[in-house]
């Protein structure tokens, strides 16, 4: 499971951070740049939890 965590965290980090730097590019809304933050930090938080669970599983065996 923490594979596809972290799989979904690069790929969420990815697009928020394409549509982060677009916005500085071509002026787009506010609610854009927020929404790549906040993109950019969902994905953050899901590889850190991914990280998290592999260590776990790693101590168990």
């Amino acid at each position: 499971m923490e594979r596809y965590l972290f799989l979904f965290g690069i790929i969420v980090l990815g697009f928020s951070g394409i549509y982060f730097v677009m916005n500085f590019i071509v002026e787009y809304d506010g609610g854009v740049l927020i929404m790549s933050v906040l993109g950019m930090l969902n994905a953050s938080i899901a590889i850190g939890v991914s990280e998290i669970l592999s260590k776990i599983k790693n101590i168990k065996h």
